[in-house]
């Protein structure tokens, strides 16, 4: 996120990044329910290790009376997080899954950081994650 707020000041265009995480969930539910209103048109893939967001987009099928095994709707977090969620998601009736990241160790290891550190930083999840 620092690499790209520098650049776009660098560069004189506007940050692509958010200016806080309110931002990035308002914007990403947003995304969410606009594909979930377009189910005929697009598929989705939910992949998120925010326990609220995956909250939201189950009450959304629900409200949208499509059920939640849609072949058009899938559920993911990454391997080894998030497990409470994937599951309760799989117990629901939900598509889930796990994604496994893969590539040269120079950019697969900064991802993986991110993630933990961001995984973490959600109030009581380092809990789950390590009980």
């Amino acid at each position: 996120m620092e690499k790209e707020r520098k650049r776009a000041e660098e560069k004189g265009y506007p940050s692509p990044i958010q200016p806080d995480k309110a931002s990035s969930d308002r914007d990403f539910n947003a995304g969410v329910a606009l594909c979930m209103e377009n189910l005929e048109k697009v598929s989705l893939v939910v992949a998120s290790h925010n326990e609220h967001s995956n909250m939201l987009a189950v009450e959304q099928l629900r409200q949208l009376n499509i059920p939640l095994n849609h072949p058009h709707v899938s559920f993911s977090q990454l391997y080894g997080m998030s497990d409470n969620i994937t599951f309760n998601l799989a117990k629901a009736g939900c598509n889930v899954s796990k994604y496994l990241p893969f590539g040269p160790i120079e950019d697969v290891i900064p991802y993986l950081m991110r993630r933990a550190q961001e995984n973490t930083s959600v109030k009581g999840q380092t809990g789950r994650e390590l009980g």
